[in-house]
Order: C-alpha cells, then structure tokens, then sequence
C-alpha cells in the first residue's frame, strides 16, 4: 500500500472552506511553461494539485521539453524537483547547460560548436571546467545562466529499485506548496504490489496525483508509448501504455508528435518544399484538458542541437491525421 503524508483534517464543511477562502486560502494555481501559446491552450500553464502527463514516441523531445519548463519555471524563482529514472544528475547538469548555450546563441548551432565541444569535455572528464570557462565566453555565459536558478532546481537520481511513491512524495514535501515535481518518466515507478502493467501504471498514476493534491504541487509525468504506437503516424493518448489508468487520472494529457508524421498528406503531396519543413517541428497536442479545451494542437521549432525547443511557437494551421477521421 503506498502511504503519503496525508491532510490531518480531512474532513471539512463547506463553512470551514469558505472561511479559509475568505483568509486567503487560493485555489488550483496556473504556473507557466514559459511555451507559447501552449500555456494559453491549457489554461495558463501547469496547474497546482494536477496531474499533467505528456506522451511521446522515443526521441520525440519529451525529456527535452519537460527539463526545458523546469528550467523556465525555476528561474522565475519557484521551487521545482526534477526526478529522473534515465541519466543522472551530472547529465541533467550538461543538458542545462547546452539548453543555455541554445538559448543564448538563438538556434545558431554553428555559433556554439566551440562551446558545445568544450563541455562534453568537461563532462568526460578530459578537461577542467575553471579552465574551459576562462576559455570560452558563451560557455561561461551559459554557465552563469544556470546558477541564476541553480538554488531553485532540484535534481532526484530516481531508481526503478528504491524511488517510489514514498520517496516522490518527500521530494514534494522538500520542495514546498506551488512547486512543480517532474517525473521521467511513469512506468518506471516501482510498486510494492506484483501487478499487471496495467494496474502498476494505475497505481503510479494515483499515487502521482494524490501527491498533487496533499501538498498543493502540480506534477508532470513522462510516459512512453505502447507497442501499437511504433505503427501510427500520430500518437494519441489510447496509444500509451496503461491509457486506461492514465486517461482516469490525468487531469492534461499532452502528447508529443513529428508534425512531417502527423500532418495529412493532403499538405505535402502538391508540396514538398513545404512538407521539408515539416521535420523541423514537433506538435504538442492538448488530449485531454479536464478543467477547460482539449483537441488544441500547437507546434514548436526543434533545436536538438542543444536539446531545447524555440519556446515561440504557434497553432497548428495544417490537417493532422487522426486514424478514425481520416485514415491514410
């Protein structure tokens, strides 16, 4: 059974409520991504005492976008967690750095090879960081960049061994009230109950969003796509493993997607130039939104060089495949 440190007093009238409103207790609070107009699709941002899920085929950018909003988050000066199951905190440290160096430079790769050598350097151990930031101006602008936030972001080495719910939800707690927990990703949550995989991606859903709601914290879980997601041109929130589980819990499901995949032919068969460019964004599409619009596609500029998105991004103009719809 999981166990969270749980609300003393339950239990209450709707007078002691009001009460407590008319004191200045708030309701669910909206927390900016720092992505638009992705934040104006789901209501301002990521939301207090919610469960927001985002899906995704492997290599689609879902870890990129996730460590992206807790950077974004964290440097306006709130407290965000970043519980990881795949790379360590050293790998999430060279990500945030590249991200700075993406940011800084403005999507001009070429401009950063020099810096984006000099750090994987560091990080092989083959060079010494005092010297490569005495060396390299962009590197020690990125690096300064980080440390703008550095006290706010918290990073979790999470194991698929010990890191469970218990150890989630103290996290939680060390973060405080209106901060953000990401999890990356779900199904490697460990539960103590020998389960179907259904039923373990349940309970980790469950346990995720009771953490949301006892300590006043918006939580963002990765989660990888089923078997039958490798087959379709777009993944749907049906497509991800344990969906039933997760389409009950989820207050926002967003679902990453190749917008060259997702698009309907009908854009790209008179016009390749134009369908060329479709490798360069990923769509990032509102599946389920329980407190406001759902079925809002939006799309953003890839920077995989540095590991980051163009955060301006815009609506999806095109026709997107949908297999019951529109077959292809």
């Amino acid at each position: 059974m999981i166990e969270l440190h749980r609300d003393a007093t339950p239990v209450r009238t709707v007078a002691s409520v009001l009460t407590a409103l008319e004191h200045g207790a708030a309701g669910s609070a909206a927390i900016p991504t720092g992505f638009h107009p992705l934040d104006d699709a789901i209501g301002g941002g990521l939301r207090t005492r919610h469960l927001t899920v985002v899906g995704g085929l492997p290599g689609s950018g879902k870890s990129a976008l996730t460590l992206q909003w807790a950077r974004n988050i964290s440097a306006t000066g709130r407290n965000v967690v970043y519980a990881s199951y795949e790379h360590d905190r050293l790998a999430l440290l060279e990500r945030l750095i590249l991200l700075e160096i993406g940011e800084l430079v403005e999507g001009g790769a070429g401009a950063s090879k020099l810096a984006r050598s000099s750090l994987r350097g560091v990080m092989a151990g083959n060079r010494k960081l005092d010297g490569e930031l005495a060396g390299n101006l962009l590197l020690r602008a990125a690096h300064a960049k980080v440390l703008d936030y550095a006290e706010e972001l918290f990073l979790l080495r999470a194991s698929p061994l010990d890191t469970a719910i218990a150890q989630l939800d103290e996290a939680a707690i060390t973060a405080g009230p209106e901060s953000v927990l990401f999890i990356d990703f779900l199904q490697k949550i460990p539960v103590q109950e020998r389960t179907t995989d259904l039923e373990r991606i349940t309970q980790a859903a469950s346990g995720l969003k009771e953490i949301a709601l006892q300590h006043d914290v918006a939580v963002v879980a990765i989660v990888a796509g089923d078997e039958p997601g490798l087959s379709v041109r777009r993944l749907r929130l049906s497509h991800l493993r344990g969906s039933a589980g997760l389409a009950y819990e989820a207050d926002v499901v967003l679902m990453l997607n190749e917008k060259h995949l997702a698009v309907s032919k009908l854009h790209s068969a008179f016009d390749p130039l134009r369908a060329e460019t479709f490798k360069q964004y990923v769509v990032v599409s509102v599946d389920k939104n329980r407190d406001g619009e759902h079925s809002i596609d939006t799309e953003f500029r890839k920077d995989f060089a540095h590991l980051r998105f163009d955060p301006r991004g815009g609506y999806v103009e095109e026709r997107l495949v949908d297999e019951l719809l529109y077959p292809e």
